[in-house]
Order: structure tokens, then C-alpha cells, then sequence
């Protein structure tokens, strides 16, 4: 683990505590994205899959929970990586079909979506690795096996980004620079959703000082988002070496706390799996660690 490891683009390795730390911190994600009921909703506008399966028995609260009891079994299985062929499918699956009940009600929700995705990736990654040659070692197979699932999860990320950015000039027809400040449009309107829903004052206020402020600046705010932009374009890059993925992930989540603050629009789940899968905390604190032990174990006595 040197400076030479992290410059050199190629495939990455996993120490096996990063796994560990990867497997429990996603678990976790998963477990919180998926809401603890939704009977409180209704299928009124069938969105994606529920245009072609009934997912009304999601909304019967005594199914639901024994779906949410299989998903602690799930979530177990997962953490402790055994039984993923039956784990991960699960998930998957009960991910889709929460996200697409909540995107049946006439309005849909990104938030959920990348969740979802990064599972879809991972099981495939899985099962590619399961019917592979396997001509390596047992434990060699499995830390592989496992490499190629986070992989395969950076992968997923990334082309979340990459349509994002593609979406906004084909929308725009390459004018996202000069369109961009009408966002102050997009802005009022969550602004004043917001309002309604909570009857902050304060909030709305803050809110509608940035809209205006969008309005009367829209070089700065071209030239803002026009950067957030670029970063989603060129988010591929992150996969060709751990110092890339640790700059465009720190990079992209002060790019959601942005948003956030002036658009209303949290990500949260986003921020998450940049934390998890590009930032990597758990190997950076260890590199810090070792690289301190080198350089006091290099100094004069």
C-alpha cells in the first residue's frame, strides 16, 4: 500500500477489512431506504414494473412486514457473505417494488433509484462470478468474487452520473449553460412545496432569497453548474485509480450538499453510496495510519 499502488491505473484490489466495512455500511443503506410501511399509500398512477405486475399486496400491511422480515434475513446473509444467491435477488427485488409504489402516486421520486440500481448490479456481478471459470483458490475466488461486486456497484454509480449529465445536454441541446439559471424556476416551485408542507417561514424565505439571487447572477450560476456538469461527465474516471474515486466522490457529495441547499432536493442515498464506494474512508484512515508509521520509522533516532 504505497503512492505508487494508488497512482497506477488499474483494477482495484480489496483489503478484506474494506469488504467487510462495504458489505455492513450497504446493508445498512438498504436497510434504511426501504420504509417500515406503505399502507399508507395507493397505486394511483402505475409507474415501470407496475405496469405489468400488481403491487397492491406490497400495500397489505401483514405482507409487508413479513417482507421486511425477509429483508433482515437478507441483510443478514448479505453482511456475513453466505447464501448471496438467494440474498441479493431478494433485495433487489423488494427494492424495485418499494421504489415503484412510491413512484405510483402521480409523481416520481429519484432518491430511491440509485439504491436499487447498485443491488441490480450487484447480483448481476454475482452470478457472473458464480457460473465463471473459477481457477483460482477458494479464498482467492471469493475476494475476486467480491472485487468484481464492488466493481460492478462503482460501475452502477457512475452511470447514474454519466446519463445525468448526457440527459441535461440533450434536454438543453447543448445550451445547459445558458438554461441553467432558469432552475430559479424549478427552485420556487419545490420552494413553495416545501412551504405548504411544513408552513416554515423561515425556510421559505431562505428559499426564495436563493431563487432570486439565481435570477440576478446568471453568469455565476451558469458558470456553478456548468462545473457539476463537468464533474458527472468525466465521473468514469473514477474507476482507474483509488485517488480518482476519493477526489470525484468528496467532490461529487459537496456537489449534492449544494444542491441541497439550494434547489430543496436531497440525495441522501446518493451521498451514501459515494461515501461507501468511491470516498472509501475505511482504506484511507489505514493508509494515513501506515504512511505516519513509515515515515517515524525512516526519522533519525
Amino acid at each position: 500500500m504505497n503512492w505508487r499502488e494508488l497512482l497506477q491505473p488499474r483494477p482495484v484490489e480489496h483489503h478484506a477489512f474494506e469488504r467487510v466495512a462495504m458489505r455492513v455500511l450497504f446493508a445498512w443503506v438498504v436497510w434504511r431506504h426501504v420504509p417500515g410501511s406503505l399502507a399508507h399509500l395507493e397505486i394511483t398512477a402505475p409507474h415501470g414494473v407496475a405496469r405489468w405486475f400488481d403491487l397492491r399486496f406490497l400495500l397489505d400491511p401483514q405482507v409487508y412486514t413479513w417482507c421486511t422480515y425477509g429483508l433482515w434475513v437478507a441483510l443478514a446473509l448479505y453482511v456475513l457473505r453466505i447464501g448471496w444467491s438467494v440474498a441479493l435477488p431478494y433485495m433487489a427485488v423488494l427494492s424495485i417494488g418499494v421504489g415503484t409504489v412510491i413512484n405510483s402516486q402521480g409523481a416520481i421520486a429519484h432518491y430511491l433509484q440509485i439504491v436499487s440500481l447498485v443491488l441490480c448490479a450487484q447480483t448481476a456481478a454475482h452470478f457472473y462470478s458464480l457460473f465463471g471459470i473459477r481457477d483460482l483458490t477458494a479464498a482467492a475466488y471469493r475476494a475476486a468474487a467480491e472485487d468484481r461486486v464492488v466493481r460492478w456497484s462503482q460501475q452502477a454509480i457512475v452511470a447514474t452520473y454519466l446519463v445525468s449529465a448526457l440527459t441535461k445536454l440533450l434536454k438543453t441541446n447543448g445550451l445547459w449553460f445558458f438554461q441553467s439559471p432558469l432552475l430559479a424556476v424549478q427552485i420556487t416551485k419545490t420552494n413553495d412545496q416545501d412551504y405548504y408542507d411544513r408552513l416554515d417561514t423561515a425556510s421559505y424565505e431562505a428559499g426564495a432569497a436563493v431563487a432570486e439571487w439565481m435570477v440576478q447572477n446568471p453568469l455565476l450560476v451558469g458558470l456553478v453548474l456548468s462545473t457539476g456538469l463537468l464533474l458527472e461527465l468525466t465521473a468514469p474516471l473514477v474507476l482507474f485509480a483509488r485517488w480518482l474515486a476519493l477526489g470525484y466522490g468528496l467532490a461529487l457529495v459537496l456537489f449534492h450538499m449544494t444542491v441541497h441547499q439550494m434547489m430543496k432536493l436531497n440525495f441522501l442515498f446518493n451521498e451514501y453510496l459515494l461515501w461507501i464506494y468511491l470516498v472509501n474512508v475505511p482504506f484511507w484512515i489505514l493508509f494515513a495510519l501506515r504512511f505516519g508509521q513509515r515515515r517515524m520509522a525512516r526519522a533519525p533516532a
